[in-house]
């Protein structure tokens, strides 16, 4: 393996994006772009990279604006600036050219997790994104919280107005994560939707570049809103080139995904718009991240090593 080092503006003006470019000892024949979810980092994903790797994958990864390498080079934690949906993608495109420069005309894949699943999507309908596949993990779709639950309006005054960079008050992270916790018992740690697994969930809490709980920016909370919605609209779904393959990961007791419903959904959305190329899987009995879960990990990592030698097999 080696090992490249990424450093670039972020789109907000302030941040030094941190990034990493991993290349297998043969020729790469394809590229996945990883695109980390919420309070958590890049290389929270090394299982999944080394599997990459062995398969002649190379891994190109960031640690977003707010979060792990980057907010603690600057400080900044779980806020990304105003227009903070804009900003997320624009950072990826950005990473994109950057490893197309290093890896030129070689098949790309983008595999986005939680978070990294709305930014991947909104990514995957521009023009500039070029891609061969798109691989989407813990998707966040049918989310109670966002869907039902929140006071929108009210967060959208906080998020314009002149404290837009404060934390925003606990009752807007209350009810984004509304629902969360319902189906895991009375003494459920705050994050055991994370995973069923104990020492997948400890692992998550203990890690000092997760800093997950930080307090969110209004602006930061509005911008993570406003891309669910993007990555959730009838326009995505129109806008989506129609011969994108798509793959589709989420466990039946994951609330980010309406516990498996929300997958089925967005399969279902995207055949009903033309998208014929879209394969799905639930897996019973786990949570939200069926990549890191013992129990999926291996079969998760087989599907979507399979998923990149089928979508650029002839590129």
């Amino acid at each position: 393996m080696a090992l490249h080092e990424i450093e670039f503006t972020s789109a907000n003006g302030r941040d030094l994006i941190q990034a990493w470019l991993f290349t297998p000892t043969t020729e790469p024949r394809a590229v996945v772009q990883l695109i980390h979810g919420l309070g958590e980092h890049s290389r929270r994903y090394m299982h999944l990279i080394g599997t990459l790797l062995d398969a002649g994958v190379a891994v190109v990864a960031d640690d977003h604006s707010g979060h792990g390498r980057t907010a603690a080079q600057s400080g900044i934690w779980v806020d990304a600036g105003d227009d903070a949906a804009r900003v997320v993608v624009a950072d990826e495109l950005t990473l994109q050219q950057r490893a197309r420069t290093l890896l030129p005309e070689v098949p790309y894949v983008v595999f986005g997790h939680s978070w990294g699943s709305m930014i991947a999507r909104v990514m995957a309908e521009s023009a500039e994104s070029r891609l061969s596949g798109l691989a989407l993990c813990g998707i966040a779709a049918q989310m109670r919280g966002i869907d039902q639950t929140l006071d929108r309006d009210e967060l959208a005054g906080l998020a314009s107005g002149e404290n837009r960079a404060d934390a925003a008050p606990s009752q807007f992270v209350e009810q984004l994560f509304d629902g969360f916790l319902d189906r895991f018992g009375a003494d459920a740690g705050p994050t055991a939707w994370v995973a069923l697994d104990a020492d997948v969930v400890a692992d998550h809490g203990q890690d000092p570049f997760n800093n997950f709980g930080a307090p969110m920016s209004s602006r930061f909370l509005q911008g993570f809103v406003d891309i669910y919605d993007q990555a959730n609209s009838d326009k995505w779904y129109a806008n989506l080139q129609a011969d994108l393959p798509v793959l589709i990961l989420a466990g039946d007791q994951d609330p980010v995904g309406n516990f498996g419903e929300g997958a089925y959904h967005v399969a279902n959305r995207l055949r009903e718009t033309g998208h014929a190329d879209v394969r799905t899987l639930v897996f019973p009995g786990v949570r939200h991240e069926v990549h890191n879960e013992p129990t999926t990990r291996a079969e998760v990592e087989q599907e979507i090593v399979e998923f990149v030698d089928r979508v650029t097999a002839d590129r």
